[in-house]
């Protein structure tokens, strides 16, 4: 099948849960025979990109959010042009806001992949109330709005998403197909001598670690498991959090820690490589999602789970969805402090058992596969071109 897909940056130039998704997303599609064309866009940058990925812009630039839109519609039209796709599957509604189904050829379905509600994500970040900050919402919603009526049918990666998708969105519920994400299996996978890498990361041997990756921003929660890992300091002392990733709230996070006495207690990584964030998931004894809210999936648990280290997260969204699968012993009762301090130091004195790094790297092998992925997403494709031809232009 052939199949244009557009997306927004490259995972080695903006790392993030979409740019992965769709980076992994088109090499199983590619490994399964389909002929896959990738628009995305690291501003014209050199990126690890496979030949079939293009970046919208030629050379090295920086362009305002108006001017991406354009250059993805105009690639969009020149790859048209020169040869007419079986399925046109947008990953970023803002990107192809300008991709009308007047460039579409009639008989093209459009399947959308839904990796959240962006307006929404932007006010739970902003927490405004001001005019300007309550308009740019608006607009942003209102972008969405305009993109996702275009489209034929919607992949969701989670129960989560598809309800947002419906009730936020008016999507009629028979469009819209929930096919879980996945996880490189090959590179995400229990490491072949843990101890030797421990040591390697200078972790000492009686020290329990605790991992978490994830944006430094409102809604990931880790302000809250900071404060927990206050009431876990006083109750396990051999614990210590480690925390991947960088965001607009490191400087609050620090001075955090600082108030609360956390400096050997809580570290902060910043951004790690992709062979660094593989050995912290193979290291740690427990993998933490603080998540407060509009989870839609969690990529991240299901490569610590991967790589056989057992995640605890918070019982909302996808990570709800992937983890009471496994155990519930896995979710916190809540996403207050004093829930993941409650849940954390009851694992870490062994009164309350998880399930074995074998059995947390076979839950996600069993369901968490690019192979799966591929079929149940191939599946969706050949429904949208065996249906009813498009009617109207937007």
């Amino acid at each position: 099948m052939n199949i244009l897909a557009t997306g927004m940056g490259w995972i080695d130039h903006t790392p993030g849960g979409l740019n992965r998704y769709f980076a992994d997303y088109l090499a199983a599609m590619h490994e399964k025979g389909h002929a896959i064309k990738g628009l995305m866009t690291a501003f014209g940058t050199k990126t690890s990109a496979p030949p079939y990925i293009h970046d919208v812009f030629d050379g090295p630039t920086v362009r305002s959010t108006l001017a991406r839109a354009r250059a993805f519609r105009q690639r969009v039209k020149q790859e048209l042009a020169a040869e007419r796709p079986d399925v046109f599957n947008p990953h970023f509604a803002l990107y192809t806001s300008l991709v009308t189904k007047k460039l579409i050829p009639d008989g093209v379905p459009i399947v959308t992949h839904f990796h959240g509600p962006w307006a929404q994500e932007s006010r739970v970040e902003d927490r405004g109330q001001q005019l300007g900050q309550l308009l740019r919402y608006r607009i942003k919603k209102k972008v969405e709005l305009l993109s996702y009526r275009r489209s034929d049918h919607f992949i969701v990666l989670s129960s989560y998403f598809r309800t947002i998708l419906a009730n936020d969105y008016g999507i009629d519920g028979e469009r819209i197909h929930i096919v879980p994400g996945a996880a490189d299996l090959n590179r995400f996978r229990p490491a072949d001598d843990r101890a030797k890498l421990r040591q390697s990361l200078r972790l000492k041997e009686r020290q329990q670690v605790l991992f978490c990756t994830r944006r430094l921003v409102n809604r990931m929660g880790i302000d809250r498991l900071i404060l927990a890992m206050a009431s876990v300091k006083r109750q396990a002392e051999h614990a210590v959090l480690y925390i991947a990733g960088d965001g607009p709230m490191r400087s609050q996070l620090e001075q955090l820690i600082e108030e609360h006495q956390l400096s050997g207690t809580v570290v902060l990584l910043g951004r790690v490589s992709n062979e660094e964030l593989v050995a912290w998931y193979q290291a740690a004894d427990v993998s933490v999602v603080p998540t407060v809210t509009l989870e839609g999936f969690g990529l991240v648990t299901v490569e610590s789970l991967a790589c056989g280290t057992p995640v605890l997260g918070t019982p909302s969204g996808g990570t709800n969805e992937i983890l009471s699968q496994l155990s519930p012993q896995l979710l916190f009762a809540d996403g207050s402090p004093e829930a993941m301090a409650a849940k954390i130091v009851a694992v870490l004195q062994g009164g309350c058992a998880l399930p074995s790094r074998e059995l947390c790297r076979r839950h996600a092998v069993e369901h968490y596969s690019w192979e799966r992925a591929a079929q149940l997403v191939t599946r969706v494709f050949e429904q949208a071109v065996g249906g009813r031809p498009r009617h109207g232009k937007q």
